[in-house]
């Protein structure tokens, strides 16, 4: 089964001390070159023809420039074509020691995350410290030429900040950074917090910042919109929460060399959710007790993708709610993020905590494909705005 999208953690350090950190310090060593070597050799013959390799955390920038130059040589050397991209805090970066990896490794794939309301980030305790660090970091990333993808994680209280964020990027003109709005959720520091932001709070705040996308059309992109209306025009994709095919396709391996699904099942923590061990050529075939077997040979990712994780998610591809299939939005929607149900307790085939949401956006949608609205956008986006018409013409003619 050929893995597309690795997400690799080498470090769970961090330069910053966020207080609702989802993937917090959690003691286990940094991964050297020669751990990189052991992963990727032991993944050879088992990845697509095109990979997403994207390193995470943490804070992956502590491994330096020469870890991530030396990986990719390492990679090309044995016939590897991975795309290498990162997701980092950016505070590190300085133009002398990272541009040409950020040029030459990662092509410009880059993501980043900041929050306008200056409440959840902090170095040192301090929100302003981390303000500061991020701004000055940010103006060197955009002035030596690239355009990160900005995530933001957004609580019941933070909703109206929203706007803030998209006035950042419409300061810089043509220049205007990618953003992505996310719900915050109760992974990692957070974990005993519940749900952090309203359904209905959530929905609204992006069917407002919808409205004002269209109606300017800026240089950039936000996200989850722009996925969500490729999905609405009838376009396939790989990305959480948009497609309930991840199973099989997608793996995270954590510093210890711990495998989940996505680096959402490993933010959990929770060893029902655990595939192996990369490092130690593990895996486990029961959670409860803890059960593993060695492999050795070629065996070892097959017999991961045939753990009793990987098959629960894999599952969920066909074990969603019953009414999630008759929904109007199913075919966008597909059930929603398997992590999402189990995160609040509604098991592996359970309601995406955030359906009421997606309604909402996905109604609102709809509604500016067919009155044209959102034809401006839908061209920028590659989209035909008349067969995105009549997609959802007829998608609604059938439901």
């Amino acid at each position: 089964m050929p893995y597309s999208v690795i997400i690799a953690k080498p470090t769970k350090e961090c330069n910053a001390d966020c207080s609702y950190c989802s993937a917090p310090p959690d003691g286990a060593a940094r991964w050297t070159l020669d751990g990189f070597k052991t992963v990727i050799n032991r993944l050879k013959g088992n990845l697509a023809p095109r990979v997403q390799w994207i390193w995470h955390g943490g804070e992956p920038m502590l491994m330096g420039p020469e870890f991530f130059r030396a990986c990719a040589d390492y990679a090309s050397s044995i016939g590897l074509n991975l795309e290498f991209a990162i997701q980092t805090n950016l505070l590190a970066y300085k133009s002398s020691r990272w541009k040409s990896v950020f040029d030459d490794i990662f092509e410009g794939r880059i993501s980043t995350s900041y929050d306008p309301y200056k409440k959840y980030r902090t170095v040192k305790n301090n929100a302003d410290t981390y303000d500061r660090m991020f701004w000055r970091a940010m103006a060197d990333v955009i002035n030596d030429g690239f355009r990160p993808l900005v995530i933001g994680v957004y609580d019941e209280g933070a909703a109206d900040k929203a706007m803030v964020m998209y006035d950042r990027a419409a300061a810089h003109g043509s220049y205007g950074f990618d953003i992505r709005y996310n719900y915050a959720y109760p992974a990692g520091r957070a974990s005993e917090a519940g749900m952090l932001i309203g359904s209905d709070t959530y929905g609204r705040m992006l069917v407002d910042l919808y409205d004002r996308w269209i109606s300017e059309l800026p240089s950039f992109n936000i996200t989850p919109l722009d996925q969500m209306l490729s999905k609405v025009a009838g376009f396939k994709s790989i990305l959480c929460p948009w497609t309930r095919k991840c199973g099989g396709k997608f793996l995270t391996i954590d510093p210890d060399g711990s495998v989940f699904n996505c680096s959402e099942f490993s933010d959990l923590g929770d060893p029902e959710h655990r595939f192996g061990n990369i490092l130690e050529g593990t895996v486990q075939t029961q959670a409860q007790p803890i059960e593993v077997k060695h492999y050795t040979g070629a065996d070892f990712v097959p017999a991961l993708a045939a753990s009793p994780a990987s098959r629960a998610i894999i599952g969920r591809s066909r074990n969603v709610p019953p009414d999630c299939k008759t929904c109007r939005h199913f075919q966008e929607c597909e059930g929603g993020c398997a992590r999402d149900s189990v995160l609040f307790e509604r098991g592996m085939g359970g309601k995406f905590a955030y359906c009421q949401s997606w309604k909402m956006v996905f109604d609102r949608l709809k509604e500016s494909v067919l009155t044209g609205e959102a034809d401006k956008v839908l061209l920028r986006l590659g989209i035909d705005p008349v067969a995105a018409r009549y997609r959802v013409s007829e998608s609604k003619r059938v439901a």
